[in-house]
């Protein structure tokens, strides 16, 4: 989807930069105002989406060079030797822990004092590292638990490949735990700067700048929704193998603070939806919120960008009946864009075919001893800590059920946009100034 907007954005840019640094289209006295000065440091905060995924393809495309910098960063080196008692035994435990739940993984020591509790990263391709702390092998000694329960969890995200995307130096996290400084920065900065300076066109941009920069943060909504799934995810893995009072315990005693806490949440669920995921891991409701959630974050960005489109719309001088439906021509057009929905409605009606080659691809162990020495299917819908009680075949049934049920939103959706547009949008004087003035002079003629 995204390689696919890359020559529009291209050409939307390429009209951005025309406009606001030269006077093409609004004349020299416009462009010099203190308005399009900060349209012009507004610009910076607008290319927060392709920053973020350019980050997260530079993360996936050069998984070696973050790994050096991540070891480098950290002081991670390998845990070898010492006696058999003390750290060295509980490095061979982890270590066997992960040769189990996910093969061909190497555990690495971080010497900082501050360095990571438990964090996956990338070093290569098929290069699969888990790093942790001193702390957490004192942890591992004195809670084998709770530290079993932490180390399923980042296992689990090793086995579905999103150690290249996610983790210990990832770019792509990283950028997107900075959107909130950039934003205020470059977002809400120029729009208290004119409403402070009372600057001539102060008056015309305020409102403008206003509904860009409360539209800005939606952009992270597909890409943090995306961090917490997979966050979801790996907790229900661990519920599976190691029990759900566990992993709440091993939720608890994890809590981070401060700054950290607050950019954090960006890649991690709060704390509140992560144990009710939790608790009701075992049930239909997991996977059915987990397929659901791309088809819904996109609905809900189409949802709440479009009011922002009208406001700006009405601020430019549109009648609000014209600009409401400019709007939703401009949403069924580019937001309900139906080869989006056409791809994500095959994706979830073949996952079930395509979750265990992709399992198999990042080398998920075929069978996964849990607290009760066994583990339901994966890909099924119910997930506990003791073996499925119910027959195989009902558990496929239900896992076909749930991607049934599942199917349905992107279908409708997608049935939506392939309705006819009504056109709206190239009849908008404001849309289209050049139009609007051959339609006037023609009914004047």
């Amino acid at each position: 989807m995204y390689l696919y907007q890359v020559p529009g954005s291209v050409t939307w840019w390429h009209a951005q930069i025309l406009d606001l640094w030269t006077d093409r289209t609004y004349g020299a006295a416009v462009v010099s105002s203190s308005g399009f000065a900060a349209l012009r440091v507004m610009t910076v905060s607008q290319a927060m989406p392709f920053l973020v995924m350019a980050s997260g393809v530079a993360t996936v495309l050069l998984p070696h060079l973050r790994g050096r910098y991540t070891e480098w960063r950290y002081h991670l080196v390998d845990p070898g030797g010492g006696a058999a008692d003390g750290p060295s035994s509980a490095v061979r435990s982890l270590q066997r822990l992960l040769d189990q739940h996910a093969p061909g993984t190497t555990l690495k020591l971080s010497l900082r004092a501050r360095g990571p509790s438990i964090r996956v990263y990338a070093r290569g391709w098929r290069g699969r590292r888990v790093a942790v702390s001193l702390g957490f092998l004192a942890l591992r000694q004195s809670d084998p638990d709770r530290a079993r329960a932490l180390l399923l969890h980042e296992a689990r995200h090793l086995t579905c490949g999103e150690h290249l995307i996610t983790g210990l130096g990832s770019p792509f996290t990283r950028v997107v735990g900075a959107w909130p400084v950039l934003l205020l920065v470059c977002g809400a900065g120029p729009v208290v700067w004119l409403f402070l300076t009372h600057a001539p066109t102060s008056s015309m941009m305020v409102v403008q700048l206003a509904v860009v920069v409360m539209r800005l943060p939606l952009v992270l909504l597909l890409p943090v929704i995306a961090l917490w799934c997979a966050e979801l995810a790996a907790d229900r893995y661990a519920v599976a193998a190691a029990g759900q009072r566990t992993v709440l315990e091993a939720l608890d005693a994890t809590r981070a603070s401060g700054p950290r806490w607050i950019l954090g949440k960006l890649y991690h669920p709060p704390s509140a939806l992560r144990r009710w995921f939790i608790e009701r891991s075992h049930r239909p409701v997991a996977p059915l919120l987990l397929l659901l959630a791309g088809p819904i974050a996109l609905l809900l960005y189409a949802v709440l960008v479009t009011p922002f489109g009208v406001v700006s719309l009405i601020a430019l001088g549109d009648a609000p009946l014209t600009a409401l439906a400019s709007g939703l021509d401009l949403a069924h057009r580019d937001l309900l864009f139906w080869p989006w929905w056409a791809v994500i409605l095959t994706v979830v009606l073949l996952w079930p075919l395509l979750a265990k080659p992709w399992l198999r691809l990042w080398g998920a162990p075929q069978a996964v001893p849990s607290a009760h020495q066994a583990v339901p299917d994966l890909a099924s819908p119910s997930l506990s800590a003791s073996p499925p009680a119910s027959p195989p075949a009902l558990h496929t049934s239900y896992r076909r059920r749930t991607h049934l049920i599942a199917a349905l939103l992107p279908a409708v959706v997608l049935a939506v946009a392939l309705l006819p547009r009504t056109g709206a949008a190239e009849r908008d004087p404001v849309l289209r100034p050049d139009s609007a003035t051959t339609a006037t002079a023609e009914t004047e003629d």
